[in-house]
């Protein structure tokens, strides 16, 4: 899984020789750096997205410092923008910033069920800038944000075939432009969107195990273990139980 960090650094902190083994994503929140480049420094704003394959770099924080998200690929994946030879510099534009707030917002909460959900927005972070970097900024035509839409409404229990049928495309064609704009198959979102419903579910009320499977889509509650498993590596009574330690101990209000 690809790792993201959301952090702050100290006023006039210098790193040299800093390292990133794989694709990185650098977002500065506010704040700001400057990066060597050759014999100069460039200057990284806030509202700036550095795109980098594998490297090292020298970099001196401004008298503000920073607040950053930085999304680290795990190997294998980010292989659209393992290729550059050199860092990228993007403006975060209408879609791109609203993406990022996304992750922001959901990396400031404690819920264990945003884990799911920053997988996704990862993704998708990752194709939009795919798309922008080969000159393709168009943000999602608006029929497939709608599709979008109805696979939240739905909690992904809708099939690809209803979905084409009610944007007015081919399935094949809703398939391949959900994939290029959202960074995953149509199928894995709508796996993602009912893992989700069903850890908020979990952690926020009392009902049985075999109503957050029927809720949250699956066929009984020995298939949501088997998801849940599969995905977290825990079941559904595991990710109750550490909702409870956490809430217990104060955990989660201390984050």
């Amino acid at each position: 899984m690809d790792l993201l960090t959301r952090f702050g650094v100290d006023p006039r902190t210098r790193l040299r020789a800093h390292e990133h083994p794989s694709v990185h994503v650098c977002v500065v929140l506010d704040g700001g750096f400057l990066e060597r480049e050759g014999r100069a420094w460039r200057d990284v704003g806030a509202g700036t997205v550095r795109v980098s394959g594998a490297a090292r770099h020298d970099i001196d924080f401004g008298p503000t410092g920073a607040r950053c998200l930085l999304l680290e690929t795990e190997p294998g994946t980010g292989a659209a923008l393992a290729g550059l030879a050199r860092p990228r510099f993007l403006s975060a534009d209408g879609w791109l910033a609203n993406v990022i707030h996304r992750i922001d917002a959901a990396a400031s909460r404690p819920d264990p069920a945003q884990a799911v959900v920053l997988d996704g927005l990862s993704a998708e972070l990752l194709a939009q800038l795919g798309r922008r970097l080969d000159d393709r900024p168009a943000p999602p035509p608006p029929w497939l944000a709608r599709v979008r839409e109805l696979l939240e409404d739905l909690r992904g229990g809708v099939t690809v075939s209803a979905l084409a049928r009610e944007a007015g495309v081919h399935r094949v064609h809703l398939a391949r432009q959900f994939r290029e704009h959202f960074g995953v198959p149509v199928t894995e979102y709508a796996r993602r969107l009912r893992l989700e419903t069903a850890q908020r579910m979990l952690v926020t009320t009392t009902v049985s195990l075999a109503q957050v499977a029927a809720h949250a889509g699956y066929a009984d509650q020995s298939h949501l273990t088997r998801a849940m498993r599969a995905a977290l590596g825990t079941t559904p009574g595991g990710v109750r139980r550490s909702a409870l330690h956490r809430f217990k101990t104060g955990e989660g209000s201390r984050r």
